[in-house]
């Protein structure tokens, strides 16, 4: 039986509507309803990246970073790519709250564990950095500010278990954020 998952996609400026279908170790992946076409996807580099096969063509990809808001920080053959990956639920939840996804609160996105706390309070922080890493399904995750500001909250610690909702760090953001 194919489980199928709907995705917005973000880059290079343009919005996407995926559909990634799988069935036992079968892949496939419908773009803008486009016919779905199969994909190999294994992880190499510990972890730290994806080789996948589409169309008979090899393409690494590095992701790394993902925030509440889905960007992530991502390179295809070396080049950087602003890319954001959501779940269609989770975009038109944050669509509807506007504005509002702009705040400073990281939270956990899946289940996992705290590997590493880059940051202390009281530090201050740019949008984009570093904050925590949480290792998730044998993957790890750095997850970053959403904001540029003062940290002033870490409520957890390394070791941790962490579930979804889970608020990892909290920054208050400078004026214009």
């Amino acid at each position: 039986m194919w489980l199928k998952k709907r995705y917005i996609l973000k880059w290079n400026g343009d919005q996407h509507a995926a559909v990634i279908a799988t069935e036992a170790d079968r892949v496939t992946v419908a773009i803008d309803e486009d016919d779905p076409i199969e994909v190999d996807c294994v992880p190499v580099l510990g972890g730290r990246a994806l080789s996948l096969r589409i169309a008979g063509r090899m393409h690494l990809v590095h992701m790394t970073g993902m925030n509440q808001r889905g960007e992530v920080a991502t390179t295809l053959a070396g080049r950087p790519i602003a890319l954001t990956v959501m779940d269609e639920l989770h975009a038109l939840a944050l669509e509807s709250l506007g504005d509002a996804t702009g705040s400073g609160t990281l939270y956990a996105d899946i289940p996992g564990v705290v590997i590493a706390v880059k940051v202390k309070e009281g530090q201050p922080v740019h949008q984009g950095e570093p904050l925590i890493v949480v290792e998730a399904m044998k993957m790890q995750n750095e997850l970053v500010a959403g904001v540029s500001g003062t940290v002033t909250e870490i409520p957890v610690s390394p070791g941790q278990a962490v579930n979804p909702g889970d608020r990892l760090a909290v920054i208050e953001p400078e004026p214009g954020g």
